[in-house]
């Protein structure tokens, strides 16, 4: 007899933040993974002269202009980059606005930071140096000496230019912040949205008990099986029946069990098929995971416990005070963007 494979709808996570830091971070992120596509180093200045106007005012902060040239100066006290590869991947456009953002954004972030007496320890620089040093070898597939030797020889200007950013941060995650409290308050006002489907499945395997595929002729054979079961589904047999007689164990080899196949859904349209499943509907056709087959009938509707969306909303919740945060400071340091960096 196979398991009762009785599972919630989860719904895919994907968070706007990342370490509750800012969206301006991501656009950094951005930048920096088109880096490990190639070698970093520092921009030559012959380049740097050629492709610079210091007449190209990005924006203005309390009536001080703000130009590009400044822009990426600031930019390569924290990190060395290939620009010509940069640009090569994003298009000019998209490098110069989101560079200069990135940068006037914090800078704002450093001046409230400095107003507030916002703190930095030196070992906080020094560990936020390594983790950078640390991520970077990693994903570089570079020594530490390789770095330090080709990319970080200015390790102290560096260091230095990270006390200004780590300030800035410091305070925006100060100023951020969500406490379990008020991320409950905003649960039971809003559990409507995390009202979920509760469902059974009937599930045919495709993989083995370590989770390899099988073969070939095995996976058709699976498929063969799913169709045949809900034939007899069709002809009117009873569901439960059916997936107690014929759902198989996956034997724990899937992280989460059988309750996250959802996120195994790539085809959108497959989800939201599933999600619109009337309660007592099942699925018009048996439906492909990585992991097999699958005929889904939906049974009830339940809302997701606190602990498990707590995170979400906490995200969710800063990420709102983020953005309001922003707007505020760009009306009190009077930031405006020029119209080719809007």
């Amino acid at each position: 007899m196979g398991n009762k494979n009785i599972f919630s709808k989860i719904k895919e996570y994907i968070s706007k933040l990342l370490n509750s830091k800012p969206l301006i971070i991501l656009v950094l992120l951005i930048i920096f993974f088109t880096m490990l596509y190639v070698y970093i180093r520092p921009v030559e200045s012959d380049t740097k002269k050629s492709e610079n106007n210091p007449k190209d005012i990005v924006a203005y902060i309390d009536g001080e202009k703000i130009t590009f040239n400044e822009v990426e100066k600031r930019a390569e006290e924290i990190l060395y980059f290939d620009k010509k590869n940069i640009i090569k991947n994003l298009g000019t456009d998209i490098y110069k606005k989101e560079l200069s953002k990135y940068v006037i954004y914090e800078d704002i972030l450093y001046r409230k930071a400095k107003e507030e007496n916002i703190n930095v320890t030196k070992e906080e620089i020094r560990d936020t140096y390594h983790s950078l040093e640390n991520f970077i070898t990693e994903n570089l597939n570079l020594t530490g000496n390789d770095l330090r030797s080709k990319q970080y020889k200015e390790n102290k200007k560096i260091m230095r230019s990270m006390r200004k950013t780590i300030k800035a941060y410091k305070y925006l995650d100060e100023e951020t912040k969500v406490d379990d409290s008020e991320a409950k308050k905003y649960y039971n006002s809003n559990k409507d949205k995390y009202r979920v489907g509760v469902y059974r499945d009937i599930f045919i395997s495709t993989v083995d008990s370590s989770g390899k595929k099988l073969a070939k002729e095995d996976i058709k054979e699976a498929e063969s099986r799913a169709y045949s079961i809900y034939k007899k589904l069709e002809d009117g047999c009873n569901f439960e029946e059916l997936e107690n007689e014929y759902s198989e164990d996956i034997k724990g080899t899937i992280p989460g069990g059988i309750g996250d196949l959802e996120m195994d859904f790539s085809d959108e349209d497959v989800k939201n098929k599933i999600a619109k499943l009337n309660v007592g509907e099942y699925i018009e056709k048996p439906i492909k995971s990585s992991y097999g087959y699958h005929i889904i009938k939906r049974i009830g509707t339940e809302v997701e416990p606190f602990d498990k969306v707590k995170e979400e909303i906490k995200s969710t919740l800063s990420y709102k005070k983020q953005i309001k945060l922003f707007e505020d400071l760009i009306k009190e340091y009077h930031v405006e963007f020029t119209d080719e960096y809007k």
